[in-house]
């Protein structure tokens, strides 16, 4: 194997530009004695002379190190930048990121971000610094210890009031949860609501149903068409039915004592607490 095919051969197997003395190293078993520093250097030259290499400035204006690869100048740009974001504990910002890269790479800097954004390898949290990690964060990965305390003291004022008390692991878990993805949520109409509603009065000594029982009517439905059902699916269309004159709410005096999810099914009166029970004006 010549040297330039030795050089070549070590060059397309490294995503990273690389500095002369590292590719001798590389070609020095396969080419012998041969691979000179001084031999290196100069078929590193020619290669890139010849459009065969990239030659890449790096070091400092006043003492350039070359550096070289087969990839595009844009590959190798985006081959740093995730190479310093990947093995990282930490979001880094997008402008110390960009210093840290070649001379020669750092105009494509935000080519070559937006290119591992595009692909899935980096993430970007807008923002004025532009943090940049490796992948999509988690919603409460942004919470520091700071946020954390304030939370923590809002929880402590909410829970006088709230039955059962929250604690900051149960806000974590539902600002982590994953929302049901759109196309998977079941869209009920009227009709479904007044055949749920016709189950239930059979059932029930009075004419008002409590929206939570709807609810789950709803979920059974949805289950049944292979779907899921979402809470403020079903209070939207109360609402509006209700808002439109075709059904009648009763309110919920002390909506503070029900459950998280009950709730939420509590639809909005133009006149006191939020409705929790429901029936059709015949």
């Amino acid at each position: 194997m010549t040297l330039e095919h030795a050089i070549q051969d070590a060059l397309s197997r490294s995503e990273l530009p690389l500095k002369a003395a590292e590719v001798t190293k590389l070609v020095k078993p396969s080419v012998g004695r041969t691979a000179t520093p001084k031999a290196v250097a100069a078929a590193l030259e020619a290669l890139a002379a010849a459009g065969a290499l990239n030659r890449i400035v790096a070091g400092t204006r006043s003492k350039p190190l070359p550096l070289f690869t087969p990839h595009s100048p844009e590959a190798a740009a985006a081959a740093f930048v995730k190479f310093w974001v990947h093995p990282a504990k930490k979001e880094q910002q997008a402008v110390k990121l960009k210093a840290k890269l070649p001379l020669g790479l750092q105009p494509l800097f935000e080519t070559a971000l937006a290119q591992l954004v595009a692909t899935g390898a980096a993430f970007v949290l807008p923002g004025g610094k532009r943090l940049v990690y490796a992948r999509k964060p988690q919603p409460s990965d942004l919470l520091d210890a700071t946020l954390k305390r304030s939370l923590q003291k809002v929880l402590h004022a909410i829970n006088s009031v709230r039955t059962p008390p929250a604690t900051l692991e149960d806000l974590i878990a539902w600002l982590d949860a994953a929302p049901p993805p759109l196309d998977s949520i079941s869209l009920p109409t009227e009709a479904d609501l007044r055949a749920w509603y016709d189950l239930d009065r059979l059932r029930s000594s009075t004419v008002m149903i409590p929206i939570p029982q709807t609810f789950t009517r709803y979920k059974a439905w949805a289950a049944e068409h292979g779907g899921v059902a979402d809470s403020q699916v079903l209070r939207s269309l109360i609402e509006t039915l209700y808002n439109n004159g075709h059904l009648l709410l009763e309110p919920c005096e002390r909506p503070q004592d029900l459950p998280d999810h009950d709730r939420a099914l509590l639809v909005p009166m133009a006149l006191g607490p939020p409705g929790y029970s429901w029936c059709w004006i015949s």
